[in-house]
């Protein structure tokens, strides 16, 4: 019995020692070729958003940035002082334009400091009136009004 068992047991143990051959394989795709394509499209993804990131937040503090320099007393101070100069040119060709019959101007212009030029005039037989604003970049806004509205 003995026996039985020894030969039993050595049964056991020589077919549960039984294995296959080592595989070996590479997992990057870099190397094994599997996925390489879209492994590549991930990384390049990683890549631009990354720099999307760091784009937008320093977008974002040249923003703040220029918000902060707009509220500034400096600032508020000359932007209002701009905006009511604009009222009173604009009060100031408005009279020119449609004042009493020996004050009244036909046409005129105005260049302003930062290099904008405003033209009025009254063409002949049209009996309107056109105001241009020629900006610095060359962009023009022309504003046609008749002028018996305003007389």
């Amino acid at each position: 019995m003995k026996k039985l068992l020894t030969v039993l047991s050595t049964i056991c143990l020589c077919s549960s020692a039984v294995a296959s051959g080592i595989d070996f394989k590479f997992h990057s795709p870099s190397f094994s070729g599997n996925g390489k394509s879209s492994h590549y499209l991930t990384i390049e993804n990683i890549e631009k958003t990354r720099k999307d990131a760091i784009k937008s937040k320093q977008e974002a503090a040249a923003k703040a940035l220029k918000e902060e320099a707009k509220n500034t007393p400096i600032a508020k101070f000359k932007a209002n002082l701009e905006a009511r100069f604009y009222t009173a040119l604009a009060k100031q060709i408005t009279d020119n334009v449609f004042g009493a019959d020996g004050a009244q101007q036909d046409s005129g212009t105005y260049t302003a400091a930062n290099g904008e030029v405003i033209t009025w005039s009254t063409p002949a037989q049209t009996g309107n009136v056109v105001v241009v604003v020629t900006e610095t970049d060359g962009t023009t806004t022309t504003y046609t009004m008749p002028k018996e509205d305003n007389s």
